[in-house]
């Protein structure tokens, strides 16, 4: 893989696509010594699944799950990420990442592409070979968790790839002496490809595309970071940049618009400033969840 298209993948990730991409990422992980980095170990491996609230989904998709995370092709956890981020705008954004690809598509960083299928699904490609499907099958504000399936053909494997894609997003939030949001991100990828012999390929490709994928995550988390950062300074600026977000939904990109200025209002109320934005009401930070468990199987 050559610098260049390094360079291209690096920048076509987001907090749902990234991961069902690693299927052109898909290699060995190298284990790490401290719990807040990277690694692939068992324990890390059988914490996650452990925490996987299999009694609060449907039957059909606890299967679903259970059939990729108990045989997974390649497991990873994430290098753990802690962003400072307004809670609502880091909700919103890793529930619709649509909003992230298009931003970079307006910024001519990425070939990434999405379109949403319903309240909780997408599609997307990430231009580089990669056409998945997401879906969003549980959602707290503390953990999110994504099945994902799709496949890959392009220049790792000239064949075309069928696999599927677990991830476990956890979040933990608390204050700065500053007042502000710190948002904690683990990330945990359970990846099962089809192919056996794919399977043992991608179990011993160089580690360089695994430093590949951590970095992407980092910087996907970092991301999201800074757009929380640029409505707490410019609030009105990040309103007229999601006027230019035409690949998303009006009303998405317009609960993108509001939430700007509600974040931009809540800096300036922790400056000592009011800036004639009415704070919200109820947040998504406040919700219990954004998919009850019974209507799953919809």
């Amino acid at each position: 893989m050559g610098a260049a298209r390094m360079r291209r993948v690096e920048r076509s990730t987001c907090f749902v696509l990234i991961f069902f991409c690693a299927l052109a990422l898909a290699s060995n992980a190298l284990f790490a010594a401290s719990p807040y980095e990277a690694t692939s170990s068992r324990s890390a491996r059988d914490e996650a699944i452990r925490s996987i609230p299999f009694d609060q989904l449907t039957q059909e998709t606890a299967a679903s799950l259970s059939s990729v995370v108990n045989k997974p092709s390649i497991y990873r956890r994430m290098p753990l990420e802690v962003i400072n981020s307004d809670p609502d705008m880091y909700l919103f954004l890793v529930r619709y990442p649509e909003v992230v690809v298009n931003i970079w598509r307006v910024m001519g960083i990425t070939q990434c592409t999405t379109k949403r299928t319903g309240p909780y699904s997408l599609v997307g490609s990430d231009g580089l070979g990669t056409d998945c499907s997401v879906e969003l099958v549980y959602g707290t504000p503390d953990m999110h968790i994504i099945y994902a399936e799709g496949t890959y053909q392009g220049g790792l494997f000239k064949r075309k790839v069928k696999g599927r894609c677990v991830i476990v997003l956890r979040s933990g939030f608390s204050r700065d002496n500053d007042n502000r949001t710190l948002v904690s991100n683990q990330l945990d990828m359970f990846l099962q490809i089809d192919n056996v012999g794919l399977d043992i390929l991608a179990k011993t490709l160089n580690p360089l595309v695994i430093k590949t994928a951590d970095y992407n995550f980092v910087q996907s988390a970092q991301f999201l970071g800074r757009i929380s950062d640029l409505s707490e300074t410019n609030g009105p600026g990040v309103q007229r940049l999601s006027s230019k977000l035409t690949e998303v939904d009006p009303a998405v990109s317009a609960r993108f618009s509001d939430l700007a200025g509600i974040v931009y209002q809540r800096a300036a109320i922790r400056g000592g400033t009011n800036l004639g934005y009415a704070p919200a009401q109820r947040g998504l930070a406040q919700e219990s969840a954004v998919r009850p468990a019974s209507n799953q199987a919809d």
